[in-house]
């Protein structure tokens, strides 16, 4: 007979031999026990990796949102630096020490966000040639401005030549320093927005509800068949295995649930609101640079040749904040306890309704020819009319207490996002190997009643 003929007749018996042994109740236990240890495996593996990967997702959202709001504040930094300079040269004489002291301050916390985000981007991304011109045209920003206060302090018209090219370096859409802030927000948004979705995939959990409901299955059966073999109502291992995987399966089920649950509220009320408000102070404080520029250009600014214009491009400029705030307000809403962030809002709303009316008082003045008063609406308030500095002062106070507000809502629904996840990814492998050991042992009492 052939060697090919040989193999044949060898693998026709093994098969003929296992027949007959799952024909018998030692070889279907035996097979029972090896099903329990590979539905284990099976089991503790795809549960633990799981757990451990929206353990993962729930840090990573973390990081990336502490990376998203230095992105924002940079841009929300810069936007009240400049408009604090723009300001001040409309007060009149010497520039207040604290102005100076305040734009100083705006510019070093601006530079620490770039050095924090450089570090955590690559080099050779699109973010890092963002970084790269933000540092670099930071300096030009920066001497632009103090060109701007050393004609300014001398009386000399060019001040406000140096003051439009500085704004020019911020905003200049192809190469300027806030377009490439936006840059780096973008990058941010994007890889929030990926960990958010990661932490609450369904599918992890699915499939680690398959796996769990498959051991399920494999344990129930063995104990039927055990029962109707052996004429012995309970096998308490196999009880006892089987309890412990169903409390298993249900600790993981609740631990997924409420984390999901924990990011969905950690967006709703915490990372969203942070973007929302963010932009719209971002807004606020280039509108009131706007405004500043204008007035100190006698009238023009920002390429427009009226305050009429420039008056246009304010509310162009200041267009998008209504629906930023309408969408804060929803998300506060639907928040579960957003009761201080509602608050919040409503605090915000009020402060933006009255720098609109404080700006409205300004133009009014200069429509009238009297551009004296309109400067000093600008820059003074008196008890009945606040000026437009000191309104957007107050908007962007009210502004920062709901982002801090937003910021710590977001850190402790994240970290009720990993509270839930607390243990998990330990207990998971170790419940799940002392259940397949008790199952084990069990099958194995009934199988050395055969010997």
């Amino acid at each position: 007979m052939s060697s090919a003929g040989n193999a044949a007749l060898t693998a026709a018996r093994k098969r003929l031999q296992l027949r007959r042994q799952l024909a018998t109740t030692p070889g279907r236990l035996r097979l029972a026990a090896a099903l329990i240890a590979l539905g284990a495996i099976a089991f503790g593996i795809v549960a633990a990796q799981g757990a451990q990967s929206r353990r993962q997702a729930v840090r990573d959202v973390e990081t990336n949102g502490e990376l998203l709001v230095k992105s924002v504040d940079l841009s929300a930094r810069l936007s009240d630096a400049h408009a604090l300079a723009a300001s001040s040269f409309l007060a009149g004489g010497p520039e207040p020490g604290s102005s100076r002291n305040d734009f100083e301050q705006g510019m070093l916390a601006a530079s620490d966000n770039v050095a924090e985000l450089a570090g955590a981007i690559e080099r050779s991304s699109r973010g890092g040639q963002a970084v790269g011109v933000i540092t670099r045209r930071l300096q030009e920003y920066a001497s632009l401005v103090a060109s701007a206060r050393a004609n300014n302090r001398q009386g000399h018209p060019v001040a406000g030549a140096y003051l439009r090219a500085a704004s020019a370096t911020l905003r200049d859409e192809r190469g300027g320093i806030l377009p490439s802030a936006r840059t780096l927000y973008e990058i941010q948004a994007t890889k929030l927005t990926a960990s958010y979705e990661d932490g609450v995939s369904s599918a992890s959990l699915l499939a680690a509800l398959l796996a769990g409901c498959a051991l399920i299955v494999v344990l129930v059966a063995t104990q039927v068949y055990l029962a109707r073999t052996t004429h012995r109502l309970v096998n308490l291992r196999l009880v006892v295995a089987t309890a412990l995987i169903l409390g298993l399966v249900a600790w993981i089920t609740v631990a997924f649930v409420v984390q999901r649950g924990a990011l969905v509220q950690a967006q709703r009320s915490g990372s969203d609101p942070v973007e929302l408000l963010t932009a719209a102070r971002i807004l606020a404080s280039r509108a009131q640079a706007n405004e500043s520029i204008a007035l100190s250009a006698r009238g023009s600014g920002e390429g427009e040749p009226f305050l009429a214009d420039v008056d246009r491009g304010f509310r162009a400029v200041i267009k998008p904040i209504d629906g930023l705030l309408d969408e804060a307000r929803a998300s506060s809403a639907a928040a579960n306890d957003g009761a201080s962030s509602s608050i919040a809002v409503a605090m915000i709303l009020r402060a933006y309704g009255h720098y609109l009316a404080a700006h409205d008082r300004v133009v009014e003045a200069e429509r009238e020819g009297d551009f004296s008063e309109a400067v000093r609406l600008a820059v003074q308030s008196r008890l009945d009319e606040p000026s437009t500095k000191d309104t957007a002062r107050l908007l962007n106070d009210v502004l920062d207490q709901g982002i801090t507000l937003a910021q710590q809502d977001f850190a402790r629904r994240t970290g009720d996002a990993l509270s839930a996840l607390g243990g998990l990814p330990g207990a998971i492998p170790l419940l799940t190997a002392l259940a397949a050991l008790l199952a084990l042992a069990g099958v194995r009492e009934r199988l050395e009643e055969y010997r």
